[in-house]
């Protein structure tokens, strides 16, 4: 699953700018090309608010063509045609805005010739920088201390991402203090595995961690243990942050590279004292204005859609076209949700509530192409309007299914805290899922868009959900 970012790390940032840079490049190349350097020109014609639209416009088609996504590392002859689809597509769109805005146009011939050029430095740049993730040059070098489930996620999700801007230098397993333990053999296995893939240093002792530090030019030290056996080397760790290396806990080092919450691998008080989870008037007013806004213009221009959908419903099945059932909102306050039906009537007569299983029998053809397209979501913006729920949050679930959850995953009830939402962190991240491992998963996710939901997160989630819808990401 391809996992977008909430918070793009600042090689990312510098990346995409750089990036922008010779889009808007290409252009003032293209023109030297094809017209000369006369000043008048550059000056007069070619202002800067046309070479801006350049790297706008391309900016978004290579989004959604998925070009921002560095998480899985791909080979570059798919960067090449993907880049090449993207330009194409891209420029397309210039030619249609200089069409009915013809101020903008850069000049006769200069657009296609344009196309090879930004093409071409492209690639280059992304060739550049796919080198430079691959050689480690923009790491920061990291240690690892403690061992267990929790520095294994860490070490896990460092491994699997090809973006990955950090290089693991060190890890300290205090478990090997004991090596003789049977129940700390298991880890001592593990990490010196870790360590092996990672070509890190391994040390079983917290002596000397000061030293450690400043011999292998450590940038971040992980604190990622199992406080129930293992000792916290307070004063080994007080003096790296003393020599200005900042200490960061696991907990809080995995939200930030994953993006998501452990929730079965917190303490009640790392959530406490843990900065986030804050709602001020600002931030509910401007959230309630977006939400009855869009939610207004999405029913005004899916009119034709939500017809069409209804009058299908109707020749597809016997049954309402509109399906409303019971779900628990903000502080469990219950509601009916607003969907189009796409199941059989009275689906659940004889089977009582469970969850959409995949090649579910009980969903209609009609059914099968609604929730694929998610037109049958889009009657939840009268829910919207209403207040009963937002455009972006965790998903509605029923009492049946809330007070089951609550009893197996720890904080599970914290989503109840926000308004639920059509769409959310946990569906752009993780694939629509009908096990509790799943709800596990998702809940993770819920967590971490609770502690840090913001008006510009909302928009970010909002993008991700048109890309999913357009090209394709699971539910039933």
């Amino acid at each position: 699953m391809q996992v977008p970012s909430s918070r793009p790390s600042p090689y990312l940032i510098s990346f995409l700018v750089g990036e922008s840079l010779l889009m808007a490049i290409g252009p003032v190349l293209a023109v030297y090309f094809r017209l000369g350097t006369s000043a008048e020109l550059f000056t007069f014609r070619y202002s800067w608010y046309r070479l801006l639209l350049v790297p706008v416009v391309l900016q978004i088609t290579f989004y959604y063509s998925d070009l921002h996504n560095f998480r899985i590392a791909r080979h570059f002859v798919w960067t090449v045609a993907r880049v090449t689809q993207a330009m194409a597509v891209g420029t397309l769109a210039l030619a249609v805005l200089y069409y009915f805005l013809p101020t903008l146009l850069l000049g006769r011939g200069v657009l296609f010739l344009s196309f090879f050029i930004t093409t071409i430095l492209v690639l280059i740049w992304r060739g550049l920088y796919g080198w430079a993730l691959k050689q480690r040059l923009l790491a920061a070098r990291l240690m690892i201390v403690g061992s267990g489930s929790l520095a294994d996620s860490i070490i896990d999700e460092l491994v699997s991402r090809s973006d990955n801007v950090y290089n693991v230098v060190c890890l300290v397993d205090l478990a090997g203090e004991h090596e003789g333990a049977e129940e700390n053999a298991g880890e001592v296995v593990l990490m010196k595995s870790w360590a092996q893939l990672l070509r890190a240093d391994l040390r079983h002792s917290a002596e000397d961690l000061a030293g450690l530090v400043r011999y292998l030019e450590v940038s971040m030290v992980v604190v990622a243990m199992d406080e129930k056996r293992q000792r916290m080397p307070m004063e080994e760790l007080l003096q790296c942050r003393l020599l200005g290396v900042p200490v960061v806990t696991g907990e809080d080092f995995f939200e930030q590279i994953a993006g998501r919450i452990l929730a079965d691998r917190i303490m009640p008080g790392w959530l406490i004292f843990s900065p986030g989870f804050t709602t001020g008037r600002l931030r509910r007013f401007t959230k309630r204005a977006m939400d009855i806004t869009l939610a207004l213009f999405c029913l005004l221009i899916s009119l034709p859609i939500t017809l069409t959908a209804a009058l299908c419903i109707k020749l597809g099945s016997k049954g309402p076209v509109l399906f409303r059932q019971e779900r628990e909102g903000q502080y469990g306050r219950t509601f009916k949700v607003i969907k189009f039906r796409s199941m059989v009537a009275d689906a659940e007569q004889q089977t009582g509530p469970v969850w959409a299983e995949e090649d579910d029998p009980r969903i209609t053809k009609v059914g099968r192409f609604l929730r694929k397209t998610r037109i049958d979501e889009i009657p939840q913006m009268w829910n919207v309007v209403r207040g009963d729920m937002s455009l972006v949050g965790p998903r509605p679930e029923r009492a049946h299914f809330v007070n089951q959850l609550a009893k197996e995953l720890p904080y599970y009830r914290e989503r109840l805290q926000v308004k639920p939402g059509i769409t959310g962190w946990a569906q752009v991240c993780y694939p629509y899922g009908s096990t509790v491992a799943a709800a596990l998963e998702k809940l993770n996710y819920d967590l971490y868009y609770i502690k840090h939901s913001s008006l510009s997160m909302d928009v970010m989630i909002i993008i991700q959900t048109i890309k999913i819808i357009l090209f394709g990401g699971g539910g039933r």
